[in-house]
C-alpha cells in the first residue's frame, strides 16, 4: 500500500478551493495524466466519479466522493482497473483571510502486477505536481 500526504497554501478561500476540487469534469483541463472524468451519480455533496488516466497505460477507476463544502472532501474506492483500494481526501483550513491550507492525503493499493515500491514512487512523485496544478488553477480563477 502506498500512502502519501502533503499540504500547500493557496491564495483563495476554502470555498473557492472546494469549488475547483469538486469540479471533477474540468480535471483534464489542468491535470496532465487525466484523460477523462465523468460524474456518474450526484446527490447533494456526494458524488460517484469515474476517472480515466494515462500513466504508462490508460486505466479507469471509480470513487465515491463525500464533501463538506468549504471544509473537506473524502473518497472511497468503488471499482477500477489495476487497483484494489484507493481512499483519501482533502482538508481545507483557512490560515488567514484569503489563504487556505489544503492538505491532500491518499492511500493507494494497486494490483499484483504493480509492485508496492513502484506504487509508492508514483504517488510520492506525482503528489507535489498535482498540488501545484490545483494551486495554479484555483488562484487563476479569480
Amino acid at each position: 500500500m502506498a500512502k502519501a500526504q502533503e499540504s500547500i497554501e493557496i491564495k483563495a478561500s476554502p470555498d473557492a478551493c472546494y469549488k475547483v476540487i469538486t469540479d471533477y469534469e474540468a480535471y483534464p483541463e489542468f491535470l496532465k495524466e487525466t484523460v477523462a472524468v465523468s460524474v456518474d451519480k450526484k446527490s447533494g455533496n456526494n458524488f460517484e466519479v469515474t476517472f480515466t488516466l494515462q500513466i504508462v497505460k490508460k486505466f479507469s477507476y471509480t470513487l465515491k466522493m463525500v464533501g463538506k463544502p468549504g471544509k473537506e472532501i473524502n473518497w472511497t474506492f468503488v471499482k477500477g482497473e489495476f487497483m484494489k483500494d484507493n481512499k483519501g481526501g482533502w482538508i481545507l483550513e483557512e490560515v488567514k483571510k484569503g489563504v487556505t491550507k489544503a492538505t491532500y492525503g491518499v492511500e493507494l493499493h494497486l494490483g499484483l502486477l504493480v509492485p508496492g515500491a513502484v506504487a509508492k514512487m508514483l504517488v510520492e512523485k506525482s503528489l507535489p505536481t498535482m498540488l501545484k496544478a490545483f494551486k495554479e488553477r484555483i488562484e487563476n480563477r479569480k
